[in-house]
């Protein structure tokens, strides 16, 4: 009751405005409002004011489809874009990876020239050491040449080896399954068929193997061990007496002209593949410096 009483005391001043330019000051006509009454009228704006806070929510909350769809458009570009992205940069790498294979497969082709040459001018070597022995042994004065006789019938296999081609890059793109990254159609298939072709190479290098040991064994029966050891030493003719060769047998030297015949038979055969193999590689460089702006 105390606190109402100071509310209507203090409620008149309130209502107290300024009259004229003589400051007589008059009251307003307003009614003064009890303490009820302004606790009630506190009460009803504070409830209007969450009644509008609580529409004003329930109207952000409500989505309409269309609303829905524009939300699931942008999702789904924003993955799209993100998918586009992703493969057109591992598309890149793959296109790169590529180009350093044909890059490595380039040099290695190269060195397969390089080989290619090495090995049929040694292979003219050893042709030209087996028509010498042939020659010489059916003489019969051999003894008399008997250290160009020697010599050629050792240095022989020491001139001759196996060819091993580079496969290193094609091997390592079969292997990684990486054959696939080539696009070039002609590229693909010019390469398949180069390498695949190789293992020819393969089966006179094991011939050739087997006629090179009974061709040595067969020297064995003919000339001494000792004399054979130092023409390989030195790697040239050196001065020999008769006694370097230990027997004439024509048996045995029937059986060294025919070994050296088979073996150079697989030589040839040999010579004849790589000629051609070199040709293919060749081919094959010129293929991808054009495809791949290569040098």
């Amino acid at each position: 009751m105390e606190e109402n009483k100071e509310i209507r005391e203090e409620q008149p001043a309130e209502n107290i405005s300024a009259a004229g330019s003589g400051g007589e000051v008059e009251q307003s006509n307003i009614p003064p409002l009890s303490g009820t009454a302004i606790i009630e009228t506190i009460n009803t704006a504070k409830e209007k004011d969450m009644e509008v806070h609580h529409h004003t929510h329930a109207a952000h909350g409500k989505k309409n489809w269309k609303a829905y769809f524009w939300e699931f458009l942008m999702l789904f570009l924003a993955v799209f874009c993100g998918f586009l992205a992703e493969y057109q940069l591992e598309h890149k790498i793959e296109r790169d990876r590529e180009k350093v294979y044909m890059q490595n497969m380039l040099e290695d082709l190269k060195a397969d020239t390089a080989i290619y040459a090495d090995y049929l001018a040694r292979n003219a070597v050893v042709r030209d050491l087996l028509d010498t022995i042939t020659v010489l042994i059916k003489r019969p004065d051999r003894k008399k040449y008997i250290s160009k006789l020697a010599y050629s019938a050792r240095i022989l296999t020491a001139k001759w080896k196996q060819i091993a081609m580079v496969k290193r890059t094609y091997e390592d793109m079969k292997s990684s399954g990486h054959l696939r990254l080539i696009r070039n159609k002609e590229v693909s298939g010019k390469v398949s068929s180069y390498y695949n072709s190789l293992s020819e190479l393969d089966t006179y290098n094991n011939v050739g193997m087997i006629w090179a040991n009974n061709y040595a064994q067969a020297m064995a029966k003919l000339f001494d061990g000792e004399d054979l050891l130092k023409i390989i030493k030195e790697k040239k003719e050196i001065p020999l007496t008769a006694d370097a060769m230990i027997s004439e047998d024509k048996i045995a030297m029937n059986e060294l002209l025919t070994s050296a015949g088979y073996f150079y038979g697989a030589l040839s055969l040999n010579n004849i593949v790589a000629a051609n193999r070199n040709q293919d590689a060749k081919k094959l460089i010129e293929l991808l410096q054009k495809a791949y702006h290569l040098e």
